[in-house]
């Protein structure tokens, strides 16, 4: 379990790190019809790919200025915690 809070920065880093390390990519997520990012405002949401194009796991972050909420934090860890091991965001 993530130890505390972290930047949307941080937390991008970290799941890219974690995905690369698995031979994974994280991408974020695009309408089909629109080509623009899928989320609201703020909100964003990003997948992870295995090498041929499947998606393995999703989750949303929050890019505002500063720490996410341990909560928010905390669920974008267990939404890829499946796929990139338990504590991933702390190795």
């Amino acid at each position: 379990m993530v130890k505390g809070p972290k930047s949307y920065r941080q937390v991008l880093a970290l799941l890219r790190k974690a995905a690369r390390d698995k031979g994974r990519v994280v991408e974020q997520v695009v309408d089909p019809k629109t080509g623009k990012p899928r989320g609201k405002g703020s909100h964003e949401v990003w997948a992870l790919y295995d090498g041929e194009g499947r998606e393995l796991a999703r989750g949303a972050l929050t890019r505002h200025t500063g720490e996410m909420s341990w909560i928010v934090t905390r669920s974008v860890e267990e939404a890829f915690e499946a796929e990139l091991g338990e504590g991933w965001m702390d190795q």
